[in-house]
């Protein structure tokens, strides 16, 4: 049996914040545990073989986290696992009642928020380098060999690419904000 498993792309394949969380806590009722949590796992995650065990799963995304931030998860015996990017993810190990990190459904609604905005940020970038690009080659072709007008119309193709499938993942998490 294998003591070890690789995940290739885990956060994109699950792009609610919600849909992370029951994965890792599914993956971890199976036996399938991961230690820490590192800046390149939403690429890929490694998972150790251990015995089932019930967590719950936290994936909060904080720009700038206050101070008092990971004291105030850990003096409620949230354990700390690390953070891709700007998400923290946090776990609990329980018995009976799953444990809750959101007091309340606005709280939830303001996570996701966080998460929409994230990759809202880079939908706006490369919108922007999309119009840089149509306006260079619209405005001033005569500046352009056809080599670069051929490299920028893929570059331009490969972002539109990238911003209709940003656009999806907001609209998807938008639709899941209550969870």
């Amino acid at each position: 049996m294998k003591e070890k498993r690789i995940v290739l792309f885990p956060a994109f394949r699950k792009l609610v914040p919600a849909n992370l969380e029951d994965w890792l806590e599914r993956m971890a009722a199976e036996g399938w545990h991961i230690d820490r949590v590192r800046q390149w796992n939403s690429l890929w995650m490694t998972f150790k073989k251990g015995e089932p065990r019930k967590y719950r799963f936290v994936c909060d995304m904080q720009f700038a986290a206050r101070k008092d931030y990971r004291a105030t998860y850990e003096q409620f015996g949230w354990q700390y696992l690390g953070r891709m990017s700007s998400v923290r993810v946090w776990r609990m190990e329980y018995r009976d009642r799953r444990p809750e990190a959101f007091t309340d459904r606005d709280s939830v609604v303001q996570r996701n928020r966080r998460f929409v905005l994230a990759v809202s940020v880079s939908f706006t970038l490369f919108l922007i380098m999309i119009i840089f690009y149509a306006v260079q080659l619209t405005c001033f072709p005569d500046s352009l060999t056809e080599s670069d007008r051929t490299q920028i119309i893929a570059v331009d193709a490969l972002f539109s690419v990238f911003v209709i499938l940003l656009g999806i993942v907001m609209l998807y998490i938008w639709k899941n904000r209550q969870r």
